[in-house]
This record gives structure tokens, C-alpha cells and sequence, in this order.
């Protein structure tokens, strides 16, 4: 992890993206998620906000996907606490709180109170809900000024009312007041006995000499030396001729404790870790809080990674354990939470892979669901997006369905990760089915935003033998840059029920991949209009992020360094333009998400209905419908070009001194005194009847640079005449335009 604090704190910005996003892939929690903060404070302290959020967008995408949600939570809050204005992220925090503490009391009431989701101080309302997920009657608490120590005894958050008992005194507080003032502590904190239970001192002196230190060390900041124990413990709670015998057994203790240690000689040190436990203990310990599938089989591939180098050192006890536990967590689960079931009962197959006998209420479970399901391919897509749950999955659906997993494999492919589409779609063109990848790959064509992940896949290039039709990649690539373009696009997107921040991190990773090799390959094959078209586009993909946005402009540079030359021509001359009013481009807009949105989805439905009607060579239905997605998509594009290309006329860009586009100008003939009056706007509001002529026809460009009082030959309906330009005014504001 310090490469990347070095490359933030170097500002190699670029450099620090590319190896943050393969760092987060392959391990989202840095091995302790603080070292992954640290380049973060960098970005954030050196103003490069919207770089930090698309770093931490990216970090949390990947540790929702392959850490618990209690660490994907730690991670979301710490990203919080450094990005307090992301209102996404506040949500995301909401949501994984909501997640992780299911089933604590209260947990809406808690939430509303800490105004986390309605703007109020993050730290504040983090803290509000740290401390107040964790009250209930019996938990010890210690005063955040002073460490006065106290015990709720009562607790009613709808009469914001809370007891708590001090050696002193009673309190009686509201929620607000004792979570600004308490922090929640363990039972044994030396803080609390003294306070609260001191004749438990001297028991503790006398029996448990460990978890006496363990408190003191909990009260010292997790370290004590020897000295001050001593003036702790000495004459209050150990008499003075005790001492010696007593450090002497506390010694031993310390010896076999798993939680303690001494360290120097002058002064000693005694030090307390939390997680000083056997391998076993660990593992329990975090089985036992996870609370999921997808949780187990992390904890249970971490016991069996670490002792790979040594299988006899593994505890087949403590495997068996954890085994009847997890077909206690099946047998609840299969009645109302079929998949949780059906990657419960996969988690016991990779325990059986392992030579562990499978319990019998176990055994089959997994392929009988696959067998028993309607929708087998629900049930795979229903679990987490993993790759190991996968790797589980895959096998165990070609073993239940020896002759229908290809179906499904196919079914699957539709909405399955990127990660594994070139198995699926191997797995399938292996079996001989490549005929069922065509659909596939039309229908993320018609939707990518549904189906981003086998567009992405598509983009990087499907790693399969068999003849595929993809399109083009100039089409794809406006269509990529379209899934990231504007807030506006992005909000449609939203309410289609997409992950915006998912797909966004999708889009970036794909086409970063082996750096920018398919975008590289494009720019090869293109000519300098079509590389203005797709500057423009890459200037309004914000969504990109910032690095991924220069890196794509940078390599069009130098691709394509005319692009960036300064010669001043006319507006009418600029290549890779088209100019068009405000009115006229909200129109093409609205055809283009008619045609993407409802036409081709209604075309690719067609192709699916056809397809099924079988013996395609003879289907007249079936080859209809593959012209029309082949006029459809040339239409798309031909659309896609043209607004890459748009731009809007504004009227304070509407030259006074001479004809320009956007211009409304009054001629009157040379030999008499006819009036005209024509405009000049752009092709798509082109309309003869009214006199509205596109700026690229031959009329407009004669027109187009004379200023008033010149005269020139026009020809008008085929008779070519002398015309006086008399005098000029703006023609786009509050103007009502039909496109063509």
C-alpha cells in the first residue's frame, strides 16, 4: 500500500487510479482497510475531492462484492468521515447499517435520530448511531470526560428516556445527551469494576489474575508497566506482602495467555492484544459474526488457506463444527429464504472437497435445489456476485442438470458478472451451443445498461472461437460513453432501477483494461472527423472520473494532434460540428431513447420470439426481424453521430456584424422593392415552406459572412436574382422548431 500513498503524495494522479483500481480487486481490505485510507487523506488534503470519491466509489464496489458487509460498513464509514458532502455515500452507509444490524431494537428509530440520511453532521450522526445501535438495559457505559463509570438500566428511546446508574447517583438522560456523553465499554474494564463492582477486583486478584490485567490493560490504552500496576493494585485491592506471589502467578498467566505479553525489562511492559487467539478461535470468532453465505465460505477458504502449507494441523473437530452449524443455518433458511439455502448447502460442498464427510441432512441439498427450482438460473444470480460462491455454483448446476445446463449456462450469461462470462460462454460453445451467445449479445446490445457486464465483455472482445455479430467498435464506443455522459443520462439510468456507481466503475475498468488496448486499437482505425466526434463525447462523459477522462484525451492527442491545433476557421466550416437549436436537439434526443428504449427492445424481443419458432434457414419472421435490428441500429448510430457532433446556437454567439448561422435576414431585390425573409439554421430544423434553410445548403452558404448593405446573387426557385441584405436579427430565441 505504500506505492499508492507515494503516488498521491507525488500527484501522479493517473498512475495512482490504474494501480488503485487492481489493487482493490484483488484486495479490498489492504490487509487492514487504514492502509488504504491513507491515499485518500492524500487526495483529499491536496484538493482532488472527485479523484478521492472515485477511488473510495471503486474501493467500496469491490469490498461489497468480496468482504462481509460489516467490513464493507467499516470501510463506507471511513469514506464518509473524509467525504461528508456525497449524498450517494450517506445512503450506501444507511443502507449497509440497515443491513448489518437487522435485528437491532429500534434500528429506524436510531436512523431517523442520527439525521445521517437528512443532511446532518456525518461524525455526529455516525456516532449517533455507533453508540445507540449498541444500548440496551445492562450495558456498561463510561463518561467520555471524565471515565466515570455507569450501567443503563433503563432504556426507552419512543419516551427518549435512559437510566443510568453511577456509584453515585442515578441519571436520567435522553438519547441525545448520553450518546454525546458515553462511550460503550466491556464489563471488565478496570474503569468499570472500580466504579461499579469493586469487591469483582479482588475475585479477579485472587482466581483470574488474566482477565484482571486484560481490564487494567482496556483502562491504559491496551498497556500497563509494571510500576504502575503495582501502585494500582497495591494496598487497595492486593496487600503489600501479597504483591510478590501474586506478580508471580499473574506472570504465569500472562506466559499462557493468548491475549497478553511482556515486553522489556526497565520499565516492563505488559500489553494487551485483542486478537491474540488461536487460529480456531479466530476462525469461530468470525464465523460466528458473519451472518451470511457468501461471509461463511470467506471465513471457511481463510482457515483452509492458511493451513494448506500443513493439512494435519487442521482441526477436523473444528471443521465438523462448523459444518453442523452451517446445516442448522440451512435447515432455517430453506422455508422462506431459498437462496440463502441453496449457497448455505454450497458453502458444506467446498467443506466436503476438503475430504470432510457431509452431514446427511446436507448431503444433495445443493443439487436437489438446482433440480427441484423453475428458475435455475434465478437461483445462481440470487448469490452474491462472487467468484468463489461461483466457482461453487458453476460445477454444482452441470452436475444437477446433466442435460440443461447449457440452457442455463446461457441464461446466466445474460446478467452474470464480468468476471465470469468467459467461463459461461466457453462452457456453452464447448458443449457445441454457440448458437445460443447471438441472442445474448443482441440483447446487451439493445440495453447495456442492464446488461453491462456482457457489454463490457463484448468491448474487451468475447474469448470465444465461434463467428459472432457484434457491432462495430465505433458504435459501441459511443454507446459506452453514453452510459457514463451527463447527469441527465444518468438520472434515467437511476430510475431504471441501475447501480449508477457500479456501472460507472464497470464502464471505467473495462475500458482501461490492458491500458486502453481496444480504445487504442479504435483510434487506429478511425479518420480525424469521427475522433472530433468522439473528443466531444469524452469531454461530456463525466461519469469517466477524471483520470480515465484525460488518460482517453491524452491518447487522442496523440493520436490525432491536429485535432489540437489552433486555426481559427468559420463556424460553418468547422468539421466534426453541427450546429442545431436547443429545440431541435431535445428532439433527436427523444428519438434516439424512442429507438434504444422501446423499438430495439421490441426488436430483440421479435428476434427471440422468432428464433423459437425453429429451422431459422426457412424463417421469414426471423430474418425480418434481423433486417430491421440492422436499420435500427444504423438509425442509432447514425442519431449517436449526429449529437456527438451538436451544437447549440445560442444567441449571444449570433454574430451583429455580418450573416451567420442563426441569423433571421431581410433581403429585398436589386430591381424593385420584394421583400424576403429567410433563417439560417441548422439541417434538423430545416423547413422550405417557412423559408428555414439548414446552414449547409448552398443558398445559406452564399449568404453566410456578407454583412448588411452587400449584395449577391441567389438562386430562388431556380431563378437566380440579385439580393440586397437590409438587415440582420437573432432567429433562435423562444423560436418553435419541427426536426426533420
Amino acid at each position: 500500500m505504500e506505492e499508492l500513498v507515494q503516488l498521491a503524495k507525488a500527484a501522479r494522479w493517473k498512475e495512482l487510479e490504474q494501480r488503485w483500481l487492481q489493487t482493490v480487486e484483488s484486495n479490498p481490505d489492504g490487509g487492514s482497510h487504514e492502509s488504504l485510507l491513507e491515499p485518500i487523506d492524500v487526495c483529499v488534503k491536496s484538493k482532488q475531492a472527485e479523484l478521492a470519491e472515485t477511488l473510495g466509489w471503486a474501493w467500496l464496489s469491490a469490498a461489497k462484492e468480496k468482504l462481509t458487509p460489516e467490513q464493507a460498513l467499516r470501510i463506507a464509514r471511513e469514506l464518509l468521515l473524509r467525504l461528508p458532502s456525497g449524498e450517494e455515500l450517506r445512503s450506501e452507509v444507511l443502507a449497509l447499517y440497515r443491513q448489518t444490524h437487522a435485528d437491532a431494537a429500534h434500528l429506524d428509530e436510531w436512523v431517523e435520530r442520527s439525521g445521517l440520511g437528512g443532511g446532518k453532521s456525518v461524525k455526529r450522526a455516525l456516532r449517533f448511531l455507533d453508540v445507540g445501535l449498541k444500548l440496551a438495559p445492562g450495558v456498561c457505559l463510561l463518561h467520555r470526560g471524565d471515565d466515570e463509570a455507569g450501567e443503563l438500566v433503563e432504556a426507552d428511546l419512543a419516551g427518549d428516556t435512559f437510566v443510568v446508574r453511577t456509584a453515585r447517583r442515578r441519571l436520567t438522560l435522553t438519547a441525545e445527551r448520553i450518546v454525546d456523553d458515553y462511550d460503550v465499554a466491556d464489563a471488565d474494564d478496570f474503569r468499570v469494576l472500580q466504579s461499579l463492582r469493586p469487591e469483582r477486583i479482588a475475585e479477579l486478584a485472587k482466581s483470574d489474575p488474566e482477565t484482571l490485567l486484560i481490564g487494567i490493560a482496556r483502562a491504559h490504552r491496551n498497556r500497563v508497566d509494571r510500576d504502575e500496576l503495582k501502585y494500582i493494585l497495591v494496598p487497595r485491592h492486593v496487600t503489600p506482602d501479597q504483591w510478590t506471589n501474586w506478580w508471580s502467578r499473574a506472570r504465569d498467566a500472562i506466559k499462557k495467555s493468548k491475549h497478553l505479553r511482556i515486553e522489556g525489562r526497565s520499565p516492563m511492559m505488559i500489553y494487551y492484544e485483542p486478537r491474540g487467539m488461536t487460529l480456531e478461535d479466530e476462525t469461530w470468532a468470525a464465523f460466528e459474526k458473519s451472518d451470511s453465505p457468501r461471509a461463511w465460505l470467506e471465513v471457511v477458504e481463510g482457515y483452509l488457506r492458511q493451513t494448506r502449507a500443513k493439512p494435519e494441523a487442521r482441526n477436523h473437530g473444528f471443521l465438523e463444527r462448523i459444518q453442523t452449524t452451517l446445516v442448522g443455518h440451512a435447515r432455517k433458511f430453506a422455508r422462506h429464504e431459498p437462496t440463502r439455502a441453496f449457497a448455505t448447502a454450497l458453502v458444506i460442498e467446498r467443506l466436503a472437497e476438503e475430504g470432510l464427510p457431509i452431514h446427511p441432512e446436507a448431503h444433495g441439498v445443493a443439487l436437489e435445489m438446482l433440480r427441484q427450482s423453475r428458475e435455475p438460473a434465478r437461483l445462481v444470480l440470487d448469490l452474491p456476485p462472487d467468484a468463489a460462491v461461483w466457482e461453487l455454483a458453476l460445477p454444482a448446476v452441470r452436475q444437477a442438470l446433466p442435460d440443461g445446463w447449457v440452457e442455463v449456462f446461457a441464461a446466466l450469461m445474460r446478467l452474470a458478472p464480468l468476471s465470469q462470462l468467459d467461463a459461461l460462454s466457453k462452457a456453452v460453445e464447448d458443449a457445441g451451443r454457440a448458437d445460443l451467445l447471438q441472442p445474448i449479445i443482441d440483447e446487451a446490445v439493445a440495453d447495456p445498461v442492464r446488461h453491462v457486464d456482457v457489454f463490457m465483455w463484448i468491448w474487451r472482445g468475447p474469448g470465444v472461437k465461434a463467428a459472432l455479430s457484434t457491432p462495430p467498435r465505433l458504435e459501441m464506443l459511443s454507446k459506452i460513453l453514453a452510459l457514463v455522459g451527463t447527469a441527465r443520462q444518468r438520472t434515467g439510468q437511476a430510475e431504471r432501477g441501475a447501480d449508477v456507481n457500479a456501472l460507472r466503475a464497470k464502464v471505467r475498468a473495462g475500458l482501461s483494461a490492458r491500458n486502453y488496448a481496444a480504445y487504442r486499437a479504435l483510434l487506429d482505425q478511425i479518420d480525424p472527423s469521427m475522433a472530433t466526434a468522439f473528443r466531444r463525447q469524452i469531454e461530456r462523459a463525466d461519469g469517466l472520473g477524471p483520470v480515465v477522462q484525460d488518460e482517453m484525451m491524452s491518447i487522442l492527442r496523440e493520436h490525432f494532434p491536429s485535432l489540437y491545433a489552433k486555426v481559427k476557421v468559420a463556424p460553418w466550416d468547422e468539421e466534426g460540428v453541427l450546429y442545431v437549436t436547443r429545440e431541435g436537439l431535445k428532439a433527436r434526443q427523444a428519438e434516439l431513447d424512442e429507438l434504444v428504449n422501446v423499438k430495439m427492445k421490441e426488436n430483440a424481443r421479435a428476434i427471440g420470439a422468432a428464433a423459437e419458432l425453429g429451422d431459422l434457414s426457412e424463417n421469414s419472421e426471423y430474418k425480418f426481424a434481423l433486417e430491421e435490428r440492422d436499420l435500427l441500429r444504423a438509425r442509432v448510430a447514425q442519431i449517436q453521430s449526429e449529437i456527438s457532433m451538436a451544437r447549440i446556437i445560442e444567441a449571444e454567439e449570433v454574430p451583429d456584424e455580418h450573416v451567420g448561422i442563426g441569423h433571421r435576414v431581410t433581403l429585398r431585390a436589386a430591381d424593385g422593392d420584394e421583400t424576403l425573409v429567410l433563417t439560417l439554421l441548422g439541417p434538423w430544423e430545416s423547413d422550405l415552406a417557412r423559408h428555414i434553410y439548414s446552414y449547409q445548403t448552398p443558398l445559406a452558404r452564399r449568404l453566410l459572412g456578407h454583412k448588411p448593405g452587400e449584395v449577391i446573387d441567389l438562386s430562388l426557385e431556380g431563378v437566380e436574382r440579385r439580393w440586397r441584405i437590409e438587415s440582420l436579427e437573432p432567429a433562435v430565441s423562444g423560436m418553435s422548431v419541427r426536426a426533420v
